[in-house]
């Protein structure tokens, strides 16, 4: 049950305006959905909306709906979307709020998605949600043979992240839960208690963003950092001691260590790979938000493809500590950004460029190949690793996890649109926030919502540069 389905702050709106128009009765859509094979999980990427008009319909009452779904989909446009990989999702209202699918519900989709399992000669998962007038949607899988399938969680994600789930934890008897519940509500704390939320990147910023997550009871959580500890990292990973360095411990694994041992409940997994890792890509394809706290252009242009092409809720932590040899700090700034998918790309923001993700990939890749290309001057040259210490990783980590949170809950004076960019700069005491700027096409743009389709996708998971 750890299907899902996601739509755009701005689909959810047209929704939610066509199938809540003011009158009382039932009105119908259309879905049209690219979608991505996690790891036991298929997430539905809304694509195309066919908004079925109300004196179209045949019948509508305040609990029945008859409409000509034929009509809007003829044999042209089922090839079309055959031909496009996409998946059919019907989705229509209950104005009376009831938030579960009716028996009449069941009977019609039964007798429709067997004909629409037929249009098509792959495995494609289609079904069927329902919207509820404060704009909730409940959806599952209906497959060839009337089986359903509750999708475990639906999300509307923007500034705003919007995400029902059906709960399969529940907080009744974790006391580690009443402060939270005291703070947020128990709506939230039920949601944070149901949500999938993948780290990348266990080190300085990772391992903070890892121990707030666990702290606030997150349902489970996916961790992945390629490396081990090693002594240089004990002034700023969490929980890592010297007997890890020497072991030579994976610092996902010291993560999970640490949080099984909290007794919160979490459920961990974790990765010792690199983010073109292809079981790493399938695992986060089920999560409903990722933090991104690696240190690399690579990493960031990697998680980028993903959150754009799976339209996942990112947040990137950053921190910029320069020094010189006598050990004058020169600037210290702690950053936190937020993207999604109709907002500015990290690379459009400037936190990294094409050229840097050349780099470091041939690097990491081919280093003879990389050390000639850089010496004849058509590569950058990868850097150093940047001076850290934890008290400045924790303000980057906590900026990033109050967003997160403020994005769930809503609980800003201002509206979430002007915090898209956090910066807190230690050297002068100046913390700022900025909008999103407007979007000019970016390299992820023509790809953004495709799921498994999706041209970067494939390349990051061929591992072809």
């Amino acid at each position: 049950m750890n299907h899902s389905l996601v739509l755009a702050e701005n689909q959810h709106r047209r929704l939610h305006q066509h199938l809540h128009p003011g009158d009382g009765l039932e009105s119908a859509a259309i879905i049209l959905c690219h979608h991505g094979r996690g790891k036991d999980q298929i997430r539905l990427i809304a694509n195309h909306l066919i908004l079925v008009p109300a004196d179209a319909c045949e019948r509508r009452t305040s609990s029945r709906l008859t409409w000509p779904f034929a009509d809007y989909l003829p044999p042209d446009k089922i090839t079309e979307i055959d031909k496009n990989g996409l998946s059919v999702m019907t989705i229509h209202s209950h104005p009376s709020g009831m938030d579960r699918f009716s028996r009449i519900d069941n009977s019609n989709d039964r007798s429709l998605f067997h004909s629409i399992g037929n249009w098509f000669d792959d495995e494609r998962p289609n079904g069927s949600a329902i919207m509820i007038p404060d704009g909730k949607i409940v959806a599952r899988l209906v497959a060839l043979d009337g089986r359903f399938t509750p999708l475990r969680s639906v999300t509307a994600v923007g500034e705003d992240i919007r995400i029902w789930t059906q709960p399969r934890k529940s907080p009744a008897s974790l006391a580690a839960g009443l402060r939270i519940t005291q703070t947020f509500g128990k709506g939230t704390f039920n949601l944070l208690r149901n949500l999938r939320v993948g780290v990348v990147g266990c080190s300085g910023t990772g391992s903070i963003i890892s121990e707030l997550l666990a702290r606030n009871c997150i349902g489970t959580l996916i961790l992945a950092d390629p490396d081990y500890v090693e002594e240089k990292n004990l002034n700023r990973i969490l929980n890592a001691t010297k007997t890890d360095a020497k072991n030579k411990t994976p610092k996902a694994s010291i993560l999970k260590r640490s949080i099984a041992k909290m007794g919160t409940g979490v459920q961990v997994e974790a990765y010792q790979a690199h983010t073109s890792d292809k079981a790493l890509i399938k695992s986060l394809v089920s999560c409903d938000v990722i933090f991104g706290c690696v240190d690399s252009a690579e990493g960031r242009y990697h998680l980028e493809c993903i959150a754009s092409a799976y339209w996942l809720p990112y947040f990137d932590v950053g921190v910029n500590l320069e020094t010189d040899l006598e050990g004058v700090i020169l600037q210290a700034d702690a950053v936190a950004h937020y993207m999604h998918p109709k907002n500015t790309s990290l690379m459009s923001r400037g936190g990294y460029t094409s050229e840097q993700v050349t780099a470091e990939t041939w690097y990491r890749t081919n280093r003879k190949h990389y050390e000639a290309q850089r010496d004849a001057g058509y590569l950058a040259a990868v850097g150093e690793d940047q001076p850290a210490v934890m008290s400045v990783n924790m303000q980057a980590a906590c900026m990033a996890f109050n967003d997160f949170l403020a994005r769930l809950h809503g609980f800003r004076l201002d509206c979430n649109d002007d915090f898209a960019t956090q910066r807190f700069r230690l050297v002068h005491g100046h913390y700022s926030h900025t909008p999103s700027e407007d979007q000019s096409l970016s390299v992820f743009d023509p790809y953004s919502g495709m799921g498994d389709r999706s041209f970067l996708i494939r390349r990051l998971k061929n591992n072809v540069d």
